[in-house]
């Protein structure tokens, strides 16, 4: 582990009421006021909960389903995991994306034998709710609550199309130079894995952990939109240079995929951490003034700004989501949460979190004190 990892500044505790479940297998947080959303990579559901002592503790407010806003192509129990791990709030939405990838079944050293073992190795699953990227209306209640509703007036809940294999996001793929490929390898092979959501307006961006091509981690930007004919659809509008439904933006982030995004102002954060199964590194980069950005892009290193090193465990504490916090009176700080977190962060049904100081994009060794 690198030498000068960062420390929190504050632990925030996150209590829930499903027995353990979500908290050990957190994925994505995203945070409006008092409100933090949680999800899962298991399962297909958003918990909300609600800021208690003064944002120190979030605790368990309701559960929300997918398939209450979405038509899922998958629904029995068991069967309709989405591996949640994106989601972003903008404009009175939320927005939601699975990772989009395949999945080869994993041996249990304490389950399978080097038959079974092998045998599991050989079988690649492919779960049709991964392929989930879609919004939901917000409504803000008088007392600061936001509940995620199918239809807020004239809005609705909308995904983009489910296809045999993928969707309208993959079949837009199918012929990228860089990408096509590795859409039929698994994740945490280097193949095609959404693993970071940002947004603004109508304005998309998708971070892959991988593939990561000789180094370079990649950026999906896009731009979705309501269909015009079929209700409760998105579409992807072209935007690319030769009529592509995204756009592409390589970063150099020292080798590490992408493992979470979110906004601070016009710049994007970056949580990267490796492509394949391994514990770290895990670094925090700047994308300054990104959001003014309306083409496609090579970012090397020198253009990227390295904000933070994060504490990562040995089999466990694995930093998965990012959100930044809004503090009165100080800069922002960063929340984030863990997937399988250690002995030392459970507590009964609930985990705790972190909450780092989040350098400026000025100065970003003047990181302030908290």
């Amino acid at each position: 582990m690198p030498s000068d990892i960062a420390s929190p500044i504050a632990t925030v505790r996150l209590i829930f009421r499903d027995g353990g479940e979500t908290a050990g297998d957190l994925s994505v947080a995203e945070r409006a006021g008092d409100n933090l959303f949680v999800a899962s990579d298991e399962g297909a559901q958003i918990v909300h909960l609600a800021a208690e002592d003064g944002g120190t503790v979030y605790r368990q407010d309701a559960v929300h389903r997918l398939a209450e806003f979405f038509a899922l192509p998958a629904t029995a129990p068991g069967e309709d995991e989405a591996d949640i791990e994106g989601m972003a709030i903008a404009g009175g939405w939320l927005w939601i994306t699975g990772s989009h990838a395949l999945a080869r079944k994993k041996p249990k050293r304490d389950e399978h034998g080097p038959a079974e073992a092998l045998e599991r190795l050989t079988e690649v699953r492919c779960d049709p709710n991964r392929f989930l990227l879609g919004r939901i209306p917000l409504v803000t209640e008088a007392d600061g609550r936001v509940t995620p509703v199918r239809r807020d007036g004239k809005r609705t809940a909308g995904c983009l199309k489910f296809r045999k294999g993928g969707d309208a996001l993959t079949k837009a793929l199918a012929e990228d130079e860089h990408l096509a490929r590795f859409v039929a390898v698994p994740a945490k092979e280097n193949g095609f894995d959404v693993e970071g959501m940002a947004a603004h307006g109508d304005r998309v961006w998708l971070g892959l952990r991988g593939p990561v091509l000789r180094g370079w981690a990649c950026i999906l930007e896009l731009v979705v939109e309501d269909h015009p004919d079929v209700e409760e659809r998105l579409r992807l509008r072209p935007i690319g240079p030769n009529g592509e439904k995204y756009r592409k933006h390589f970063v150099d982030l020292d080798g590490l995929g992408i493992r979470e995004l979110t906004f601070d102002g016009e710049d994007l954060v970056i949580l990267a951490g490796p492509t394949m199964d391994l514990d770290g590194p895990v670094a925090v980069w700047r994308w300054t003034d990104a959001l003014s950005v309306t083409h496609e892009t090579v970012i090397p290193r020198d253009r990227l700004v390295h904000l933070l090193n994060l504490p990562y465990g040995k089999g466990d504490d694995h930093a998965e989501g990012i959100a930044c916090v809004r503090r009165d009176g100080a800069p922002p700080a960063l929340l984030v949460v863990y997937d399988s977190p250690s002995k030392a962060r459970r507590h009964g049904a609930g985990t705790t979190a972190d909450l780092f100081a989040l350098p400026s994009r000025y100065d970003p060794a003047n990181a302030f004190r908290a």
